[in-house]
């Protein structure tokens, strides 16, 4: 569920107010209640401001009002910074004086616990009830550039000059946390970086981070998003808004935290916000071109290389240097990101060599060496012009406006124009901020780390191809199959499933699955080996032995009468009688099947997102290994192809050392037939893992699986270990 049109234009009306009631406002600008104050009429607001104090006639020169309501004309938005135990008193007021929003800086509700959380719940019923819109509580409020409205205490709200010129497009920030959403901003506007709006969603009562990148999505001058999140409260929305900024060309730039167990605690103490599965975040991100940064430096860096407006055609960078030690280092980073610094060809070489001195270099990176700075223009129109590189970088120091030069502003403006790709700057000595801005406004950013830049130029190629993967991809449905038949004789209240139960179900959605049957005597065994052919596998069938080898459950290379009953004896002999309380369903007679590289696929229902799709390095270390890729279901050939082509372990699939190729095209059917079985059945089968499948020169088998049912109970079990032989 996306954001609604009609909760788009409450953001909308929220972020633009005309008329804004302060309530608690005070004199005492240092704190927040007379910070918020200060700053909406200190940075440029053209609307009527309101303080609201029972306490005041008259507040930073302002007349006062006792109540909102008392506002005379009414108020389009709140900005409440009183005492927790007052603020559900002041949103009643709010509601019956019809006011639009409200932003809450308070703090001390659901991160606190106890009767403050009831308090946080009350307001998300008065919000549901009346119609009003609540940023917060324990948020720092937002910050539109564009209407000069800051709705906020934060500092970082004073570190532009307050005639800095509006631009046309830049980035809008959303977060839910305050300090580091402001300092992103903080950061970015050091770095020249053009910001629309700065929005910190706090505890998130009503509405959410996601609900302001989709609002902010559909405004034609934000270009791209940052978004710090710790978790989403509704994860039906992240997919639609990731969807919905991949098609119209805006990247997000995204930080999740929540990797680690510390920070999961954090994130619950700080936001009341549960963080979800950090795989699923990165699936999601993956298929959909979202990009993931681990630390404030690189957004900033990511957003900077986005700012110059091209993306990359392809993974070919071309350098020119005055440093060669400094251009060599850069070509290893450019390298090392997954990108390449192609030989340039004989002629685009000899267009450069008369340009620099004799001992410099043109083979690329072009070093024209510091005796050659008059050149610098000339190289660069020639790389920027050539069809041989998809993005240029420049490195030179940049620490003083005469570093600058070298350059001719106007014919590196045209020339980065013209070339339908991002030249950039990487200075190895700290740059000046009148050289940043300067080259902000030539329609290029100055990278200050090697790695900084050639990972943010990365990420453009990412991107790009995520954008046109996503747009070669037809419609998100999937031909699944017919749920009842699947779920057709499945115990009505089973958590887990034997393996002959999972494997009927895989079968049912065209799975190749291994012949077996499962008898209940040793004379049935004998007559099902008989059967089947040739060696079996003799295993024990349990609901509560997911992991029959540990448990000594699984017997291979069975062959002749003798051996079959020997097994059978043993399995339901010692082996079971050593596994007291499980419910013995049998012995199955598996015929042992052709070996293949061993892989598994699996999928897990997400609380928040619905089915993950994932495959594999399989067989009995595929934890250890941990060699997977994961996709929101539905995943189709070309995803599943993609996700196969991920591992490491195609190598092997592919024929490494001498082996015969894998049928990696059967393999990725097999992902697709378990995409939508997952689809289909979502609402009672939570998880399935199919280990080890066999993949072969000439197809796949299911030799192993499991499959856990939705349980009758509300409470959620814990999520099974891979299944495995």
């Amino acid at each position: 569920m996306t954001t609604t049109t009609s909760q788009s234009a409450d953001i909308a009306r929220l972020l633009s107010p005309r008329r804004i009631a302060v309530v608690g406002a005070s004199d005492d600008i240092v704190r927040i209640r007379g910070r918020v104050l200060h700053l909406l009429l200190k940075r440029g607001y053209t609307g009527e401001v309101f303080p609201v104090t029972p306490s005041r006639a008259e507040v930073q020169g302002l007349k006062a009002y006792p109540r909102v309501g008392d506002v005379p004309g009414g108020v389009d938005l709140a900005l409440v910074a009183v005492p927790a135990n007052l603020v559900l008193g002041v949103l009643e007021d709010c509601a019956a004086a019809k006011v639009g929003a409200a932003v809450i800086f308070s703090s001390g509700f659901a991160e606190e616990g106890g009767e403050m959380a009831e308090v946080q719940a009350q307001m998300v019923a008065l919000s549901r009830r009346t119609g009003l819109r609540i940023i917060g509580p324990n948020a720092m409020g937002f910050y539109n550039i564009l209407d000069r409205t800051a709705a906020t205490f934060s500092p970082a709200a004073e570190i532009a000059p307050v005639d800095a010129p509006v631009p046309a497009q830049g980035v809008a920030v959303v977060a839910q946390s305050g300090g580091l959403g402001f300092a992103l901003y903080n950061r970015g506007v050091r770095r020249s970086l053009p910001f629309t709006h700065v929005v910190a969603t706090g505890n998130e009562a009503d509405l959410e981070a996601l609900d302001f990148a989709d609002a902010l999505l559909d405004d034609p001058r934000v270009a791209q998003l940052m978004m710090f999140i710790e978790g989403v409260k509704n994860g039906d929305k992240l997919i639609p808004v990731a969807r919905k900024a991949a098609r119209l060309g805006k990247p997000v730039i995204m930080a999740k935290v929540g990797r680690s167990p510390a920070a999961q605690r954090a994130a619950a103490s700080h936001t009341a916000s549960l963080t979800g599965s950090d795989a699923a975040y990165d699936a999601i991100f993956d298929r959909y071109g979202v990009i993931r940064a681990d630390d404030q430096d690189e957004m900033i860096d990511i957003a900077a290389a986005f700012s110059v407006g091209s993306l990359p055609r392809g993974r070919r960078v071309a350098i020119v240097t005055s440093s060669g030690g400094s251009g060599s280092w850069m070509a290893d980073a450019i390298e090392q990101a997954g990108l390449t610094v192609p030989l340039l060809s004989e002629d685009l070489q000899a267009r450069i060599r008369p340009l620099i001195p004799s001992y410099g270099a043109t083979q690329n990176p072009v070093d024209i060496t510091a005796q050659g700075l008059s050149a610098f223009d000339t190289v660069i129109e020639a790389l920027a012009d050539s069809t041989e590189a998809d993005a240029v970088v420049i490195v030179a120091p940049l620490g003083s406006v005469g570093a600058v030069e070298a350059f001719s502003p106007e014919a590196l403006k045209a020339a980065i124009a013209r070339a339908g790709k991002p030249v950039v700057f990487y200075s190895y000595t700290p740059p000046a901020p009148e050289v940043a801005a300067l080259m902000a406004g030539l329609g290029t950013t100055i990278f200050t780390t090697l790695t900084g830049c050639a990972a943010a130029l990365a990420h453009l190629v990412r991107y790009r191809e995520a954008v046109e993967r996503l747009g070669r991809a037809g419609p998100e449905t999937a031909a699944a199959p017919d749920a009842r038949a699947a779920l057709a004789g499945l115990p009505a209240d089973a958590c887990l499933l034997t393996e002959v139960q999972a494997k009927r179900l895989l079968a049912t959605a065209g799975i190749p699955v291994t012949e077996e049957e499962l008898v209940t005597g040793a004379d049935a065994a004998v007559a099902a080996a008989a059967r089947l052919g040739g060696r079996v596998a003799l295993k024990l069938m349990s609901p509560q032995l997911p992991h029959k080898t540990d448990a000594g459950a699984v017997l291979l290379n069975i062959e002749g009468e003798a051996a079959i009953r020997d097994g059978y004896a043993r399995l339901t002999g010692p082996v079971a009688a050593a596994l007291p309380g499980i419910d013995i369903h049998g012995v199955l007679v598996q015929r042992m099947a052709a070996p293949g590289v061993e892989m598994i696929a699996g999928v897990t229902v997400d609380p928040d997102f619905g089915p993950l799709v994932m495959v594999g390095a399989g067989g009995i270390f595929v934890e250890i290994l941990k060699d997977v890729a994961v996709s929101p279901a539905p995943v189709d050939r070309a995803e599943a192809l993609r996700m196969i082509g991920r591992l490491k372990s195609v190598a092997l699939l592919e024929g490494a050392r001498g082996r015969p190729r894998a049928d990696i095209e059967a393999l990725a059917d097999l992902v697709v037939r378990l995409s939508d079985l997952a689809l289909a059945t979502a609402d009672r089968v939570q998880e399935i893992d199919v280990n080890p499948i066999f993949v072969r020169p000439d197809g796949v088998v299911a030799v192993d699986a499991l499959a856990r049912l939705a349980p009758a109970a509300a409470e959620t079990p814990r999520p099974l270990a891979a299944a495995g032989e």
